[in-house]
């Protein structure tokens, strides 16, 4: 019997589906060891760097300083990395296995090797090249990976689990963290991989995290521990029927040889280096100021996690006497947002927001649902910006040179409170952020940092960087930046404008 080529595509996904409906995750497995943060060791050098900064500001206080360009967030995460004597400790949703997250790998496998203690909980979204390679890793005495919310299955396939699983699979860890020696930490809204490090050649997004010195970074590790020891995260060997560190050399060295020979890396170190020198001019720029850590609970038992992250920032939004500057990729505001912004500028406070424009954004689904909220914002009395998909920022900060990218996208996530407060994480205003997936930021009272960070802001909204977004005296919305006024959303091309028509019809509240 002949059957069509539609018949066979369709018993191919009946196929598919049975199989993911007969797939379960592991379940017969000795627990995984507990642990916890190291504590702080005064011997190490990086308790020796927040040791002086505590003289210069005082005793007790821990240094805050914004990673802005795209190249310094992969440099910081390598010092960082190099710099451990003790303790490494990683909580990241996405770790691409491209030469920029392979190369950071490579320095982490290398701080292993010397000794130091590596724990890692990933998200099971994407990270490097699945399971057996988790698992391998694992296999090093120093090295054990975690893996937050996993499923049973990869590929194709996931698409038919999340379907049948979606309560609990559509709850994404998207947290962005890394702790050297429990000493000094860096977070924001940076994943690992090139598009984060300004190294892709399609496009990079342009973002923003905090390196952290002394107590206030000891501080984070609560999050990391947190989720380290929830039920809702796996070894990553239970998934497969044996590991093997030996198995990671032969790739290993093909990798370490493609990595020297890639001419996107020539800035950053193959090897471990030593990184006192740019330590040293971190402590005298870094900015005084004390913290809290804001992030979203996992609730044993349940795959929804509470909402603590955007809790604390609505409230210093709320709280807000004469500027709120916001900042962040993915804005679907709801009313809730809607009526903090009309509350504070209806007692006189200044509020500019910036996100993506369709032009520069990689969600064109986002906008779909972004784009009527414009006019509220406007009418709320708010100034709104959008970003450029070649802005003037796209060489040096954006991209890494020698790269250039074909556009940038804006990443960035966080807002400055009357020149005081500061918040640098990974929650986007949007749906999915506040209800579905986890999210963690720190809240910096420190008039430093806020300086530091509201240049960055007000530079980006420079006509040079985004688009201005006005309402004319018909009510009509415009854009104008320094290529001048257009009376249409800017966009790259018209298959970015069809993809926001089909977006159009996705809920809300999954984006």
């Amino acid at each position: 019997m002949k059957y069509s080529p539609n018949r066979l595509r369709f018993l191919a996904s009946v196929l598919v589906f049975l199989s993911v409906a007969c797939a379960s995750l592991p379940s017969d497995y000795p627990p995984p060891p507990q642990s916890a943060a190291l504590a702080p060791d005064p011997t190490t050098s990086l308790a020796s760097y927040a040791a002086k900064f505590a003289r210069l500001h005082g005793s007790g206080a821990s240094g805050f300083a914004a990673v802005d360009p795209n190249s310094d967030g992969l440099l910081w995460r390598l010092a960082m990395v190099d710099s451990a004597e003790q303790s490494i400790d990683m909580l990241y949703y996405v770790w691409y296995a491209d030469p920029g997250g392979l190369l950071l790998l490579e320095h982490v496998m290398q701080a292993a090797e010397r000794g130091v203690r590596v724990r890692v909980v990933v998200d099971d979204t994407l990270f490097l090249k699945g399971k057996q390679g988790l698992a391998n890793l694992s296999a090093h005495p120093n090295i054990e990976i975690r893996i937050f919310n996993p499923w049973a299955t990869k590929g194709i396939s996931r698409g038919f689990e999340s379907a049948t699983n979606l309560n609990r699979l559509n709850h994404r860890m998207h947290n962005k963290l890394l702790i050297a020696d429990n000493q000094m930490a860096i977070l924001g809204g940076r994943n690992v991989g090139d598009h984060y490090f300004g190294l892709h050649h399609r496009y990079n997004f342009h973002d923003l995290d905090v390196v952290v010195l002394g107590d206030e970074a000891t501080e984070s590790s609560e999050i990391f521990d947190h989720f380290w020891s929830s039920d809702q995260v796996m070894a990553a060997e239970v998934f497969v029927k044996e590991s093997s560190w030996a198995a990671i050399e032969p790739v290993r060295m093909k990798r370490l040889e493609e990595l020297r020979q890639a001419d996107e890396l020539e800035m950053f170190p193959i090897e471990r280096k030593d990184w006192s020198e740019s330590l040293e001019d971190l402590v005298a720029r870094m900015s005084p100021g004390s913290s809290t850590v804001e992030y979203d609970r996992l609730i044993p038992n349940s795959p929804a996690p509470t909402q603590d992250a955007v809790a604390r920032l609505a409230d210093i939004v709320a709280q807000a006497q004469r500027e709120v500057l916001v900042v962040n990729a993915y804005i679907i505001p709801g009313e809730r947002m809607m009526e903090i912004v009309r509350n504070a500028t209806e007692r006189g406070v200044r509020v500019r927001m910036l996100t993506n424009s369709l032009a520069s954004n990689d969600v064109p689904a986002v906008t779909a649902k972004y784009k009527k909220y414009r006019r509220p914002f406007l009418e709320a009395g708010a100034e709104l910006y959008e970003f450029r998909a070649h802005p003037e920022i796209q060489q040096g900060i954006v991209d890494t040179d020698p790269v250039t990218a074909r556009f940038a996208g804006l990443h960035t996530k966080t807002a400055v409170v009357d020149r005081r407060f500061v918040y640098i994480g990974s929650l986007n205003l949007d749906p999915r952020s506040i209800q579905l997936n986890t999210e963690m930021g720190m809240i910096v009272d420190s008039p430093g940092l806020a300086a530091e960070v509201a240049a960055i802001a007000e530079r980006d909204m420079d006509p040079a960087n985004s688009w201005r977004v006005h309402l004319d005296e018909t009510g009509e919305l415009y854009w104008e930046s320094t290529d001048g006024i257009v009376k249409k959303q800017p966009a790259q091309n018209s298959w970015q404008r069809f993809q926001l028509w089909v977006f159009g019809i996705v809920p809300e509240g999954q984006l």
